[in-house]
């Protein structure tokens, strides 16, 4: 089995689109291999983005209110209550702006979710949906093998095993050809079966 594999799976569930490997083929690290219907998730981060900017609006608003609340206190024409107030709508606005850009944070990177890459090189070895498919969060998109290095596992006899020593070389023959492997044992799995 391969020692490097990955299941790609669905950030964010929707239908399956531009579905752009297959079985077999070769992926490179990084490389699109599927997008999910992205529409809803758009809409969600322009709302973000409109809500955002009337939050800046309104700390602009509170801002200058205060700074003007202030003048007028070091004048004396207001009382010092009213720029408490002041002052308290102008956290309370930052802090709405503030919520305001994590929502378009987390608007922007469902877009960015809708995008499915492959997590490393290798061949894909399964599909486990259609394109066209409504796919869920978390739901298997495909699987990809790293071929470049393989491991073997192997059930000696008793008597085998006691001759077997971790880093030892070994050689594997491959049924259908006639090419020898050249192996090494890197671990001894420590339990046994009868």
């Amino acid at each position: 089995k391969a020692i490097n594999s990955a299941f790609v799976k669905a950030r964010v569930a929707g239908e399956l689109q531009d579905f752009l490997v297959r079985e077999g083929d070769y992926v490179k690290a990084g490389q699109v291999i599927a997008r999910v219907d992205n529409t809803e998730y758009q809409a969600r981060l322009r709302q973000a983005q409109q809500q955002a900017q009337s939050a800046k609006a309104q700390v602009d608003i509170a801002q200058r209110t205060y700074d003007n609340n202030r003048s007028l206190v070091d004048q004396g024409f207001i009382s010092k209550t009213a720029l408490d107030t002041s002052i308290a709508n102008l956290n309370g606005a930052k802090a709405t702006y503030q919520a305001a850009l994590f929502a378009l944070d987390v608007s922007t990177k469902a877009v960015d979710d809708t995008i499915l890459k492959a997590p490393l090189n290798g061949l894909v070895s399964q599909r486990f949906v259609q394109p066209g498919e409504r796919v869920a969060t978390e739901a298997r998109i495909v699987e990809i093998v790293d071929l470049a290095q393989l491991e073997l596992e192997a059930t000696l006899t008793s008597a085998e095993a006691m001759s077997v020593k971790v880093g030892q070389t070994a050689k594997l023959n491959v049924e259908g050809t006639a090419q020898e492997v050249s192996a090494r044992v890197l671990r001894i799995n420590t339990s046994t079966q009868t």
